[in-house]
Order: C-alpha cells, then sequence, then structure tokens
C-alpha cells in the first residue's frame, strides 16, 4: 500500500519473503537435518502401505520433472518434487441442490470458494458461516470427507485462495486439496501453494473463467526441504507476515 509519508508495499514484501523462503535464503540449512530425498523415501513407503491397507487409491505415475520446469536452484538437501507425491490430491462436489435430503440436518462441513474469500487473512480457516451437507448428500455426490489439517485451494473463481482446514470437511467442484503424507509440515505446504499459485493460473484452462484441474494440480512443481527446514521455513514465514499486518495496520 502507498502512504503520504513512507511508500509500502507489502504484497510485493510478502512475494520477496516467499521468494526468498522457496530457495533457501530465509533461514539457514542444518547439516544434520535429514535430507529431501530420504524424506521421499519414506512417503513412497508410506504411500505404498496406504494402498496396501486400501485407505487411498494406487495413483498414476507423475511426469518426471524437467530441468525447465525448475525454475531456479535449491540447496544440495532439497528435492524438486511435485505436489501430488507428497500428499493425496483431492477434488468436490456438490450434492443436487433441489433435493433437501442431502441437505436437511446437515453436519459435515462444505467450503466453497467464497467461503474461502473472507478468511484469507489467516493460516487457518476460520470462518463461521460455513455451508454444510449430510452424509446422505456426501454419498449422492463427488463431493470427498478431506481429512483435518489438509489443505484446501480454490481452483477456480479465483485459483488462489488457500487455508489449512482444522477439522474434517468437504468442498464443492471450485476447490481442490491436499492431504500431505506423515513427513511433511502442512504449513509449509501452505506457503508454498500461496508462491506457485502464479505457475497454477498460467497452466489453467477455460475462456469465461480459468480453472485448474486435479492433475494438474497435483502436476505442480515445488522445492522439498527436509522435514525440520520446512517447519523453520514456515515459522519464519508466519512471523515475517504478521509483522507486516501489524505495519499495514499502524499505516491505516
Amino acid at each position: 500500500m502507498k502512504t503520504n509519508s513512507l511508500d509500502f508495499d507489502a504484497q510485493a514484501l510478502r512475494e520477496k519473503i516467499l521468494d526468498l523462503a522457496m530457495r533457501g535464503k530465509l533461514v539457514k540449512q542444518d547439516p544434520n537435518d535429514e535430507p529431501a530425498s530420504v524424506l521421499l523415501e519414506k512417503i513412497k513407503a508410506e504411500k505404498a502401505e496406504l494402498v496396501k491397507e486400501k485407505k487411498i487409491k494406487k495413483s498414476k505415475s507423475l511426469p518426471e520433472i524437467t530441468d525447465d520446469e525448475k525454475p531456479f536452484d535449491i540447496p544440495d538437501s532439497w528435492e524438486w518434487v511435485r505436489l501430488g507425491e507428497i500428499g493425496s490430491i483431492i477434488s468436490g462436489g456438490t450434492p443436487k441442490k433441489s433435493e433437501k435430503s442431502y441437505w436437511d440436518k446437515a453436519n459435515i462441513p462444505w467450503i466453497t470458494p467464497a467461503s474461502m474469500a473472507a478468511t484469507q487473512n489467516e493460516i487457518v480457516y476460520k470462518n463461521d458461516d460455513l455451508k454444510f451437507i449430510n452424509k446422505n448428500g456426501l454419498e449422492h455426490s463427488s463431493a470427498h470427507l478431506i481429512s483435518a489439517n489438509s489443505i484446501v485451494v480454490s481452483s477456480r473463481a479465483p485459483i488462489g485462495y488457500v487455508n489449512i482446514v482444522p477439522f474434517d470437511y468437504t468442498t464443492n467442484q471450485g476447490c481442490k486439496s491436499i492431504a500431505p503424507y506423515t513427513y511433511i509440515e502442512n504449513k509449509y505446504i501452505y506457503f508454498v501453494i500461496k508462491f506457485t499459485t502464479p505457475d497454477m493460473y498460467k497452466r489453467a484452462s477455460g475462456t469465461t473463467f480459468k480453472e485448474i484441474s486435479g492433475t494438474r494440480f497435483g502436476e505442480t512443481v515445488i522445492p522439498l526441504p527436509p522435514l525440520e527446514e520446512q517447519s523453520r521455513i514456515a515459522a519464519k514465514i508466519a512471523q515475517l507476515f504478521a509483522l507486516l499486518r501489524k505495519v499495514e495496520s499502524l499505516l491505516k
């Protein structure tokens, strides 16, 4: 924002903070951290076990990441990965609106891009104006029950609203979610999605409005640090963003 006494572009500063973070330049690397390559092996083992237990379906192999898809250099202990490698990608759906039996006595949270708009100043989804569907509506639509602490992202109108949801939930078809595997810090994924939103928009399709499909959402290329460093990065970004909000409030 601009003021008479001080030029202060908070959004540009946020983008710079994210850029430094994703390049491994916001916090120091710790040589004692387990490298992301080992982390990925653990994730593969966890995913295989979940498939074996029929808790998730076996997904299609993701395309190998090309050099052209790597926009900058990252530390040696990091890895370039696709979003779908580090969590389950889940789409949403809408029960038939005219069928009251799908909506009566509803108690399953149902998130839409419209409901996300009011909570974009927060990392965690906190909108009290939340809609609900019931079990019957869930079973008769393409909506899925998504586990708490997953990350929801609006995939159209607009692309790029992001929140961590602290409870089990469903979404409409205007959202995509990622449920990270065990060895992933969800707050880091929240910030990495913030950073990659412009890339998602470029890869989206549509004429009336842009939309990114579940497949393309899962193909998003992200830099993955060691687990401990993910936590340090997320904490530092949150700290700096909070400071920026304080400065913004003082300059209003």
